[in-house]
């Protein structure tokens, strides 16, 4: 089935809207140098919201981003990146004030480290006054990473908002809930996310966020949880084991592709703005996932984020046509 056939009454065309965050992220050159050591730094732009924006870009999508931005040389980087990257800022508030909030990060065997300085960054005091309703008339799909609904009260605010206009003009919803460690001791933040997955239409969660917001172990009862509050379209990604795709009791599991994996930043944003932009062009559902499998599979091959690693649509549809990405299909009320 094709998947836009899920949401008959919403738009047929129009841009796909994100909100969130820029962010510079401080990459070492040198995989093995920790952020305690001397050595060469690579600058690249960042922020999940940015990434989504600019993979959803890469891949032909109309993308516009939402923000703020201020008069500092970080926020003149970011925003002139995403610019040429193909990403609409028209909607992205200068602000008079503010610098732009800074990620380092060091790599480890299996994980990485990540060191933030952005308390009060000027991207974090996005609030729902700076939101711009006339974007909505025109819009298709809004995105937005959960993690924003943790920086602050007025971006919170800003998120809940957006949601609402997107409603009044029957733009669908996706929603990364992209998870911080603080969900898993806060009974209020998980309420919040819960909320707003309540309102999305689509979300794209890792298998262990569906657990921790479920509270379910397996595969099926966590994808009969999350589509029990409400999303019509889930997707969980698996990392090296894949990614399913759930929809009218259908269940689609792409199986890993195997990679050498660099630098998995990004991919889970990449896959995101995949199935947006599958969804735009009314992809049958296994050609979707397998899409946005392969979508995210390429970015762990190269380290950095935007300007580094998304990889341009011919590149998936190369990787697709290997064959490499197989599916397997089940029902959903029969998975375990």
């Amino acid at each position: 089935m094709r998947i836009d056939s899920l949401f008959p009454n919403a738009k047929k065309t129009g841009r796909i809207l994100v909100l969130g965050e820029l962010l510079l992220d401080f990459v070492p050159a040198d995989i093995q140098m920790r952020l305690s050591d001397p050595g060469t730094i690579i600058k690249t732009v960042s922020g999940s919201a940015g990434i989504y924006a600019c993979a959803a870009a890469a891949f032909g999508a109309d993308v516009g981003f939402i923000g703020r931005v201020g008069p500092d040389p970080f926020s003149r980087l970011a925003l002139s990146t995403i610019e040429r990257l193909g990403v609409n800022t028209g909607n992205v508030v200068h602000a008079d004030e503010g610098k732009l909030g800074l990620a380092f990060v060091e790599y480890e065997p299996g994980r990485r480290n990540y060191a933030y300085y952005r308390e009060n960054s000027v991207g974090s005091r996005f609030g729902p006054d700076d939101l711009r309703e006339e974007a909505f008339k025109d819009a298709r799909v809004l995105h937005l990473p959960g993690m924003l609904l943790e920086l602050n009260e007025t971006m919170r605010a800003a998120c809940f908002r957006a949601v609402e206009l997107a409603k009044k003009y029957n733009v669908l919803v996706s929603f990364d809930p992209n998870i911080r460690q603080e969900l898993q001791s806060s009974p209020a933040a998980r309420e919040r996310m819960m909320t707003m997955l309540s309102m999305a239409d689509m979300i794209e969660p890792t298998i262990e966020e569906g657990r921790i917001l479920t509270g379910c172990r397996t595969s099926g009862e966590v994808l009969r949880a999350l589509h029990a509050a409400g999303p019509k379209l889930v997707v969980l990604t698996q990392d090296k084991d894949g990614a399913t795709l759930s929809c009218s009791g259908e269940v689609l599991c792409a199986r890993g592709i195997d990679v050498p994996v660099v630098d998995p930043t990004g991919a889970g944003d990449t896959f995101a703005a995949a199935l947006a932009c599958c969804l735009k062009e009314g992809m049958e559902a296994d050609e979707a996932v397998r899409f946005c499998n392969c979508a995210g599979t390429l970015v762990c091959t190269k380290r950095g984020a935007i300007g580094m690693a998304i990889p341009t649509r011919e590149e998936v549809e190369k990787l697709m046509s290997s064959g490499v990405c197989r599916l397997d299909r089940y029902r959903l009320d029969e998975m375990e």
